[in-house]
């Protein structure tokens, strides 16, 4: 019996080959009438071609996440949950299959990438899926992409934003991330914190990054985070209540 690594669970009958999945959630391809096939049958078996590219190709996207999950780090530190790492490796494997130029096993993240489909799949990809930016913040941003600006017009903090029940203030920050995702290399710009009261005015909302090195694709981030006052210092509540958003990609050599 061959385990099956694959980014999706396959179940039934091909030829003679059967397909199950245990309790524990793995995935094994076994021969009918025989207990299992081996791992040189399940390398060789010219059925099994398809699984074999998909895990080659998602194996890939796995790789790369490593360093897009990097790209802003210091938010995701503050906003995260247990599903970001497998819904990054999703999220790069949707984009690989944009690419048109390869045959499938020998498609890349880089040509996926490369067309205005696979960029657009990273808009609104939260490092907390828990607390989705479109259901914290219930006002539209705007953005300035060439000058790596984010806007809150007439924002007032309580009105337009779904507080956690605990929390009396709110941290407001964004970040400018060049990712070369040929070389696997990024240069990340943070922005300084606004942090604001809960019952604080109404008022314009400015936040800006330096611009970081490279020409590759800037991906711009929001960060929306609560925290309450300890012994007269902003404790960030627990990441599940904060939020980490890619809102805008831009290509710096447009």
């Amino acid at each position: 019996m061959a385990k099956i690594l694959a980014p999706f669970l396959i179940k039934g009958t091909i030829d003679d080959i059967n397909f199950v999945v245990t309790a524990d959630g793995n995935n094994y391809a076994r021969a009918k009438g025989k207990t299992g096939i081996t791992a040189k049958e399940f390398k060789n078996n010219p059925i099994f071609d398809r699984i074999r590219n998909q895990g080659q190709e998602f194996g890939g996207c796995v790789r790369k996440s490593v360093i897009f999950r990097q790209l802003a780090s210091r938010f995701n530190e503050r906003a995260k949950e247990g599903s970001f790492a497998g819904r990054a490796n999703k999220l790069l494997f949707e984009i690989l299959q944009e690419d048109t130029t390869q045959p499938q096993g020998k498609r890349t993240l880089a040509e996926g990438l490369k067309t205005t489909n696979g960029k657009d799949f990273l808009l609104l990809f939260e490092s907390n899926s828990l607390r989705p930016l479109q259901k914290v913040l219930k006002i539209k941003e705007q953005s300035d992409l060439g000058n790596q600006t984010i806007m809150l017009s007439k924002f007032k903090a309580k009105k337009h934003l779904d507080w956690p029940e605990e929390a009396t203030h709110v941290h407001l920050a964004m970040a400018t991330a060049n990712w070369d995702f040929e070389n696997d290399t990024h240069d990340t710009c943070y922005s300084e914190e606004w942090i604001l009261d809960k019952e604080s005015v109404k008022q314009n909302i400015i936040i800006s990054t330096n611009k970081p090195q490279g020409n590759d694709v800037h991906l711009t981030f929001l960060f929306i985070g609560f925290s309450k006052i300890e012994r007269k210092k902003h404790k960030i509540l627990h990441r599940k209540n904060n939020t980490s958003t890619i809102i805008a990609h831009y290509n710096p050599t447009a």
